[in-house]
């Protein structure tokens, strides 16, 4: 090989070497995007639709138009994605110090706080470009539902337990969907809040758990750390709540006897997710936090079938 030839192929990996690395950024900018909205972890958001979900059937006794399900599933994504943004700009300095979360975007700084807020107002305005499509009383409660969803990322830092407050605005789909309906805001569609608000908060706390050992070392507050990490007795309480209140669903609502049989099997997962914690080990925490994915999809079906 001649020196020019060895010249010039050296000079080529150099131009190589400068510019890989700007074609792959975009790919990573991309990768940032979907890890704030939590798009390569849908268990979140498949966990808020099933609710609204049951309450969609149960207020309008039947299967809901189109467009009903359309503008419900798709505001409860994009405000799914909007909080995940609100929560992982709030949290930056703590999801740093803790083991689980210090690969998120901005804590791995992997995407900068001027483009995550942009992220975060694009989502919004998505958001509230449905309400056209609701009723004047079910928008207020979309705007209700909007201020939760921006002030839950802070309440672990002023409420000992942020788990409840989550429930309150996790849950709010429920009244939306009852608004939206005939039935409006009936016992019917608080008895529905009150029970997924009890497993939100039990589910939620389970979660929790992973973070346990890290989160005693910062200045924030959980359930878990609320009751010194013994989460079983309020895990037996909040899932026997959630049965009481299934039953008390099919009661007024009113179901088919056959409802009775998906509540039972939902609460089969609920009670082996008690005896998975009980074991206390680490990755126990996040397959039984999992298993709500399926509890949610039984109650659903139980509803449905049961109106037919």
């Amino acid at each position: 090989m001649s020196l020019a030839s060895s010249n010039n192929s050296t000079s080529m990996h150099k131009q190589t070497m400068c510019h890989a690395p700007q074609a792959y950024q975009p790919r990573l900018r991309v990768a940032a995007v979907i890890a704030l909205m939590r798009l390569d972890k849908p268990w979140g958001t498949i966990l808020l639709l099933w609710p609204t979900l049951w309450a969609l059937w149960l207020a309008n006794r039947a299967i809901p138009s189109l467009k009903l399900l359309s503008v419900f599933l798709i505001g409860g994504i994009l405000m799914r994605a909007c909080g995940c943004v609100i929560n992982d700009y709030c949290d930056q300095d703590i999801d740093s110090q803790v083991q689980r979360t210090q690969t998120r975007p901005l804590a791995a700084q992997t995407i900068s706080k001027k483009a995550t807020m942009g992220l975060g107002l694009i989502l919004a305005l998505a958001a509230l470009s449905l309400l056209p499509w609701l009723n004047p009383k079910t928008r207020y409660l979309a705007v209700i539902g909007f201020v939760l969803t921006c002030i839950y990322p802070t309440s672990k830092r002023w409420l000992h337990c942020p788990q409840l407050f989550l429930g309150v605005t996790f849950a709010w789909g429920i009244p939306m969907a009852f608004s939206e309906s005939a039935q409006g805001l009936n016992s019917l569609c608080w008895l529905v809040y009150a029970t997924t608000m009890l497993w939100i908060v039990g589910y939620d706390t389970i979660y929790a758990m992973q973070d346990y050992a890290d989160d005693l070392k910062l200045p924030i507050h959980t359930m878990p750390k609320l009751l010194g990490g013994r989460i079983q007795t309020l895990i037996r309480l909040t899932y026997g709540g959630v049965l009481l209140g299934l039953i008390g669903i099919g009661v007024l609502a009113p179901m088919q006897p056959i409802f009775g049989l998906f509540c039972l099997c939902a609460y089969a997962l609920l009670y082996r997710q008690q005896v998975m914690i009980a074991s206390a080990k680490a990755d126990s925490y996040l397959s039984a936090f999992k298993l709500n994915q399926w509890v949610g999809a039984i109650i659903w079906l139980g509803v449905v079938y049961a109106q037919a």
